[in-house]
Order: C-alpha cells, then structure tokens, then sequence
C-alpha cells in the first residue's frame, strides 16, 4: 500500500526526473520533408494562393488531397481552425436570430464563430464522453435552431448516429468540429464526411500543423459557393461559374507556404494516429484494473484519434489532488499539454470551459446554476495527454505513476 508520504506531491521521490515528451502531434514529426517542400513554394516566389510568377498551385493541391482523405467532394483552405467554423457557418447560411447549438466544453471559438457568423450560440450539456448529450441537445431545439457544432473533442467523436436523427427528424444542419480529432473516424467513414459541413484546424496543438491554418469541407454545393465567397473577400470574379449572388466577404485565404507544409504533414497523419492509438492502448490497458477510476465512454472506439486518456474519480477533491499528484510525478508535457483535470473552480482559467466564455455568453452566473450537470462531469475528470512521441520507458513511468497516486488518494 502507497501511503501520501510516498508521493512526490508530499516529499516522496517522483516516478520520473523529467517531463515526457512534448505535446505538438503532427509539429512533432517536422523533417527535412515539410523544409523542402517550403523552400520549393519560397523559390517560386509565389506565396499568394492564386497566382505569382512561377505558380506551383500548392493550397489548390492541398485542398484536392484533404477532400480525397477523408472522402467528400470540397475541401476549402483558410487560415485557422476559427476562420474555418465561421466559413462553415456562413457557408450554413447562418444569419442573425438563427440558433446554433454547440457543447458546454469545447474551445472559445466555437461560441466566437457563431457570434462573428451573425448567430447564437445555445448550450447544451456534456454527458461522459465529454460530447455532445444528445438528449439535451433535443430539449435545445426551437423554430430558430439553425444548426447543431458536433464538437469531437480531445480526439473522440460525438454520438453522430443520435445527432444526425436529431437533425433530420426538426430540419436542422449538422456542423462537424474536427479540430481535435483529424485522422479520427466514426462507423468506418471519416470525422467530416458525415455532417452537412465540418471544420479543421492545423494550430501547433493539433493533429497535423502549419502552426496555424484550417479546411471547410463538404459535400454540398451551396454550402462551398458561400464559404468560398465569404473566405475570399466576396470576390465574385474568382469562380464565374458559381450561382451564388455576391455577398460581403472577409479575407480568410491560406498561403501557398502553410499549404506546402499540410499537404506533407497531411501524408503523416495516419501514421501519427496509428502511434498515438498503440500507446493508448498500452497505457490503458496498464491501468485498467484499478477499480477506484472509470474511464471516458467512447461512442466508437476504433475511430478515436487517441491523443489523451480521461478518466472519472469520486469527486472534484480527489481529481485536483490526483492532478496536482501527477505533475509532481513528473507526468506531464513542458509544451503543448492540456489541463489534468478539465475542470478547477479554485483555478478556472481554461478555454475549453463554457463558465469562461462569459464574454461572449453573458449570464455567467445563471449559466453556472443551469449546466451544472456539465460541471460535475469536467471537475471529477482526471486527463493525461498522449503524445505520439512516448518510449516504452515513458509509457510505464505513466502506468507507474497512476497506480502509485490512485493507491495512496483513492
């Protein structure tokens, strides 16, 4: 039996002398590849999407290969995940007093986009796959629901078979936020080619990276005219062929250097998913029999991307000393990490949480009472990253560590 004298938390010796390694999955695996490719776009001197003087047509290329992975019929580059949901929204047809649904625990852009598109953002409650809950989501839905965010976050798909009824049976669109989860599949088709419109993000944290950068995509015509109108600063002349009249527009338009480095981070990103699930599954594995935790439900398994393990405890008390347990045994990443527990109310700073999208919500205090349920979920959840970098001797130092703080706080 591990006592608390034994944690490094309370002056025990810690399992590691180190942090793991850093948390950047697809920045991780930056080579001499993604370096050529850039210096190929900068010796052409034509760095503009569109034309120059010995034009390569690289973000056109990207945008082809990203609708052909994950298997729909247009794919649009922009220049962040942020710029890409509010492609996809105007791309919806989104407009003012139109009702957008979207998840208490999903990143600040998501409630920004809807509120630049022109809607408004309606929370709806998490249930333990920290996603979408379905059956809150249909108590959400009015004569002005527009649309439903499917936010698959931390790598993990929403309940799309329960979300796509939703929408059919009240008329609504199904928006895929894919952010967090590229490479992730759900039933076999890939996260994006299930909802009406999805969005990509390519920041340092994600997936693949350019450091920063997005994709639209989608299999609806309409809905690519006016995300590509609006991405484009409405310049109508670009595609005469489109019937979509002219509207204002913003300049949302990806370079041909960041497409130069999707297109190969693009060809890595299997692989990377592949690593991340093997060491997932080791560690989770090496952890299963502590009865004290339950882990994260996963509506597919075999599709998620794996970039983290969640976990539940008994209460909120036990998770940050669980969390606070862990960063003095060294489990943890100096870059790129997220936080151990999804929820602190003694440190609430985290963007990912709907309590700190009072800015844009308002009502903070009301929002607290209403999604409570919400909150009880994210304070018990305990999270470690898994990055596709970890040894061998990484991986049991992390089985290690949590059986060591569950022995002695659980």
């Amino acid at each position: 039996m591990v006592s608390r004298s034994d944690l490094a938390l309370y002056g025990g010796r810690p399992v590691r002398d180190k942090p793991l390694p850093f948390m950047h999955p697809g920045a991780g695996f930056i080579d001499d590849e993604e370096i050529d490719s850039v210096v190929q776009v900068l010796k052409s001197q034509s760095l503009f999407r569109y034309y120059g003087p010995r034009f390569l047509h690289t973000t056109e290329k990207f945008e082809e290969e990203f609708a052909r992975y994950i298997g729909v019929k247009y794919a649009l580059a922009v220049t962040s995940g942020t710029a890409a949901l509010h492609t996809a929204l105007v791309g919806l047809g989104v407009e003012p007093k139109d009702e957008v649904i979207l998840p208490t625990y999903a990143w600040v852009s998501c409630p920004s986009a809807i509120i630049a598109a022109g809607g408004i953002p309606v929370l709806a409650d998490i249930d333990d796959t920290l996603t979408l809950n379905p059956q809150d989501v249909e108590s959400k839905i009015t004569n002005n629901t527009k649309a439903i965010m499917a936010v698959h976050i931390r790598g993990v798909a929403c309940d799309l078979d329960a979300l796509k009824k939703i929408c059919e049976r009240y008329q609504v669109r199904l928006l895929e936020d894919v952010a967090q989860a590229a490479g992730g599949s759900f039933h076999g088709r890939k996260l994006g080619s299930i909802g009406h419109v999805s969005s990509y993000s390519f920041q340092l944290n994600k997936m693949i990276s350019a450091g920063e950068g997005g994709v639209v995509a989608t299999d609806d015509e309409t809905i690519y005219e006016r995300a590509f109108m609006f991405h484009d600063t409405a310049t109508p002349y670009r595609r005469t062929a489109s019937s979509i009249k002219p509207f204002p527009g913003v300049n949302y338009r990806m370079n041909e250097v960041s497409s130069a480095i999707m297109r190969v981070q693009l060809r890595k990103l299997d692989g990377i998913v592949e690593r991340l699930r093997k060491n997932k599954e080791k560690i989770k594995r090496g952890i299963s029999d502590i009865p004290q935790i339950s882990f994260r439900r996963i509506p597919d398994p075999e599709g998620e991307v794996a970039i983290c393990i969640v976990f539940y405890v008994e209460s909120a008390e036990k998770a940050r000393e669980f969390r606070d347990a862990l960063v003095a045994e060294n489990i943890r990443t100096e870059s790129g990490g997220y936080p151990g527990i999804l929820y602190d109310a003694n440190n609430p700073r985290d963007g990912h949480v709907f309590l700190n999208w009072r800015h844009i919500l308002k009502n903070g205090e009301l929002l607290k009472k209403r999604y409570q349920k919400s909150i009880e979920i994210m304070e018990r959840a305990v999270h470690i990253d898994v990055s596709p970098l970890l040894t061998e001797d990484d991986i049991e130092d992390v089985i290690e560590a949590v059986h060591k703080i569950a022995s002695a706080v659980l």
